[in-house]
Formats: C-alpha cells, sequence, structure tokens
C-alpha cells in the first residue's frame, strides 16, 4: 500500500546536514554557536523531527517565534538551548520560565514577568535583549540599550545572557548592514563600559552569517540556508533543497479546443489539450497565485498550471508529455522545480511558499544512509 496516494512532502534530512557544515565552513571562529530557526513548523519541514535531527547533525540551539513552538520541542524530549525570537506576552512568562526557554526582550515589563515567574519557580529566567538597529519589528532603541540592560541585569532572578539585533535586508543591501552592524557594536560596547558581560552576543541571519565575517559573534540563527533555499547566492550553488513537494495524477481528460478549465474560465483551451488534474490545492497550501502562472515537473518535463488553482485540484497541461498515466508524480516544489523561480513568480520569498504547505500534507523524512 503505497503511503502518499495524493500529495506529500519529502525532506532530504542529509541535505540540511550537508548545509549546516557548509554555514559551519563559513565561521571564522570554531566557538560559535549554530542556531538552527525552526519557526513556522521549521519552515514547513517540520519542527520536531527537523530540530532534533539538526541538533546531532551540526546546529547547537533552535531558534522559534513563539513559547508554544518551544513548548512542542521540549515536549518531545529536546534539552537543547531554545530562544523566542519574537516578542512575548506577560501571560506567558510561566510557561516560558517551566520549559527552561531563553526569551529576547525589549521591555522591562517582560522582563519582570519573567524574573516574578522565576521567583515563583525557585529558578532563574535567561534573557536576550533586543535592540533594534533599524528593522523597526521589535527591540529597544539604541539609545536606551545600555540603561535597559543596566535595570535587567540588576533582578537577582534573571541572567541576561545576551544581547542582539536583526539586519533587515543582509542578502541585497551591504551599506544599510553595515550601518546596522556598527550601531550594533556600539551598543554592546556602551553596554559593556556600563559593567554588563554578555555570554551571548548575536546578530546574523543565514545571509548575515555567510557574508559578513564580523558579524558572526558568538551565535548565528540560520534559517533559509540550511533549509538549502539560497536566493542571495550565499554557497555558489553548493546548498542543497532539503524540502520537495509531489502530488499524483488524479484525473486524466482530453479536451476540444476552446474548452473552458477550472473556476471562472480563465483558460480556455487552444487547441485539442490533455488536461491532467493534481491532486493538491489552496487548502494544502499551493498558491493560488500560481494559477496560469506555475509549472510542475512531469517526467522530466515541464507541465503548466492552467485555470484557477481550486482548493483541493491543481490542473497542468500535459499534451507535450508522452505516456502520462493515473497516478504519475509531479514536483510542485523543491528538485527541478527552482522556488527561486516560482518566488519570483508570485513577488514574494521562497520560505514563504514552503511555510504555507499545510498539516494535512504529510511530510517524509529521507534519513542519511
Amino acid at each position: 500500500m503505497n503511503p502518499y496516494p495524493r500529495t506529500w512532502v519529502e525532506i532530504d534530512l542529509a541535505a540540511i546536514e550537508h548545509n549546516l557544515h557548509l554555514v559551519r565552513s563559513r565561521l571564522i571562529r570554531p566557538e560559535t554557536k549554530i542556531a538552527l530557526v525552526a519557526k513556522a513548523d521549521a519552515y514547513g519541514h517540520g519542527l520536531v523531527p527537523v530540530s532534533r535531527f539538526a541538533l546531532g547533525h551540526g546546529a547547537d540551539w533552535v531558534a522559534v517565534a513563539t513559547v508554544q513552538e518551544g513548548i512542542a520541542l521540549r515536549d518531545a524530549g529536546i534539552d537543547a538551548p531554545i530562544i523566542v525570537i519574537s516578542p512575548i506576552l506577560p501571560i506567558e512568562a510561566e510557561q516560558a520560565v517551566f520549559y527552561r526557554l531563553r526569551v529576547v526582550v525589549e521591555r522591562f515589563e517582560i522582563a519582570e514577568a519573567m524574573a516574578e515567574a522565576a521567583r515563583q519557580q525557585n529558578t532563574q529566567a535567561v534573557l536576550h535583549l533586543e535592540v533594534d538597529t533599524g528593522l523597526a519589528r521589535f527591540g529597544i532603541l539604541p539609545a536606551e540599550a545600555a540603561e535597559l540592560a543596566v535595570r535587567i541585569a540588576a533582578i537577582t532572578t534573571v541572567q541576561l545572557e545576551g544581547i542582539c539585533t536583526h539586519f533587515s535586508n543582509s542578502g541585497r543591501d551591504a551599506a544599510t548592514t553595515r550601518v546596522q552592524l556598527e550601531l550594533f557594536q556600539r551598543i554592546v560596547a556602551e553596554c559593556r563600559a556600563a559593567g554588563i558581560r554578555f555570554e551571548i552576543v548575536h546578530a546574523s541571519n543565514s545571509a548575515g552569517a555567510t557574508m559578513y565575517q564580523d558579524a558572526q559573534f558568538d551565535l548565528v540563527r540560520v534559517g533559509l540556508a540550511a533549509y538549502g533555499m539560497d536566493p542571495y547566492g550565499m554557497f555558489g550553488g553548493e546548498a542543497q533543497a532539503a524540502l520537495c513537494w509531489k502530488a499524483r495524477v488524479m484525473a486524466l481528460r482530453t479536451l476540444p479546443p476552446g474548452s473552458p478549465v477550472s473556476y471562472s474560465s480563465t483558460y480556455h483551451t487552444r487547441g485539442t489539450e490533455t488536461i491532467a488534474t493534481l491532486g493538491v490545492g489552496y487548502g494544502d497550501g499551493y498558491p493560488r497565485a500560481l494559477s496560469n502562472r506555475g509549472f510542475v515537473m512531469m517526467h522530466g518535463q515541464r507541465a503548466p498550471v492552467v485555470g484557477m488553482v481550486c482548493m483541493d485540484q491543481v490542473l497542468v497541461e500535459t499534451s507535450q508529455i508522452p505516456g502520462v498515466q493515473l497516478g504519475d508524480e509531479a514536483i510542485l516544489a523543491g528538485g527541478p522545480v527552482d522556488m527561486s523561480v516560482l518566488a519570483e513568480i508570485m513577488e514574494t520569498t521562497t520560505h514563504e511558499i514552503t511555510t504555507r504547505i499545510m498539516s494535512r500534507v504529510p511530510r517524509r523524512y529521507l534519513y542519511p544512509r
């Protein structure tokens, strides 16, 4: 019995190991740690299995976006350092402390909430101070950073372990990245002059870690690079895409010229055409924006998406591909279907495509031999 009759995702864990080793080869200090960014279900690759594998094959920490993601990792038995790199609310402090999650903060009120939770649990909260150097998404303003660091470090049930920032466009804007990096370095120096000694300083995402050696510090947060998505040419073609999304032909028909195809009749056959219906749709996360614009690979050839993408089906034109039959595989993204090309068609990012893949699409994990 085939366990994947309709649509599924294959995750090549050997590719993730390869990519983490590529990142490691770019680090100038062997003691610099790698945090796998596993938020949003590990960019659609699977939070728990990917994190567990990565921690044994090149990653030292896991970075998540929410307390809930951190709890899922702890409940799965993962004991490595986990850092929550997005804002949390005071009501989440109790769980964050209980599950030993490092938390990034920008406000004294959150530090107080974490400290109170630690007092109640007879332990210590571990915090990192986020400084906003230009992304304007989250973080204390630079002029207020040293003062806040001193206040937080004075709390007895808090360990102010780290300080961090986040680049806004390290993959494509070197000038802005340099401004952010220099500002961050100045803030770190101001904090140290005020008597704060951080164990972990971190700023870099994938592009920052691989393109700016002086931005590597003590920890790099690696998402795109770990999963083999390389829109910035970080590795010159050496990265290996870990994810490949597939679907099967569920129906097959030959239509005469001028036949309308799918909802709203946005496509009409130009001649006698063979239309294959794939068992995947926007209900699985396949982007509706690829209607009449996308393509899949079948039997080593391109098959264009025709008509509107439906909730549970995608229609492709296969007249020029001989031998297509019910049950045949189509590759939707990954492998020979470059996700950078799909992202360009949709005017989005590669990782938006993968993070949209819904939970009803099963993941198949391919372990190294």
